[in-house]
């Protein structure tokens, strides 16, 4: 019997008074070990396209199926199942019959990113 791949991933980007705007965003990729299995800065984008775009990468390169893909990003998970204003973003539906993304908060790509990324706000 095929056991499910379990990977975890979250992102995010930094934001600061004046203007607020997000900067220096970023993602990373992990294992259900907790090895980080890709990470990527991506520019000046919001926050929750920042935790898509981990969700996306973990489709596209990871080939094992059946996965599942936690997430803490509750619009970065409505995207990922084709709900919600991603489009405005380029988002596309990811999840299928063998792809399986949840939330799951405090998952180990969240706590290897406090550790990584202390300064980065996670309020959005």
């Amino acid at each position: 019997h095929n056991s499910m791949l379990e990977i975890h991933v979250d992102g995010g980007a930094s934001i600061h008074p004046p203007d607020y705007k997000f900067t220096d965003a970023y993602f990373s990729v992990l294992d259900n070990k907790g090895n980080v299995i890709h990470k990527e800065k991506c520019g000046d984008i919001y926050s929750g396209l920042a935790e898509y775009l981990a969700i996306k990468w973990a489709v596209m390169n990871i080939k094992d199926r059946p996965i599942k893909i936690y997430s803490d990003c509750k619009t970065a998970l409505a995207w990922a199942h084709g709900r919600g204003k991603g489009k405005k973003y380029g988002t596309i539906k990811l999840a299928s019959k063998d792809v399986f993304i949840e939330y799951k908060g405090k998952n180990l790509a969240d706590v290897y990113n406090q550790k990584e990324h202390p300064k980065f706000d996670k309020s959005y």
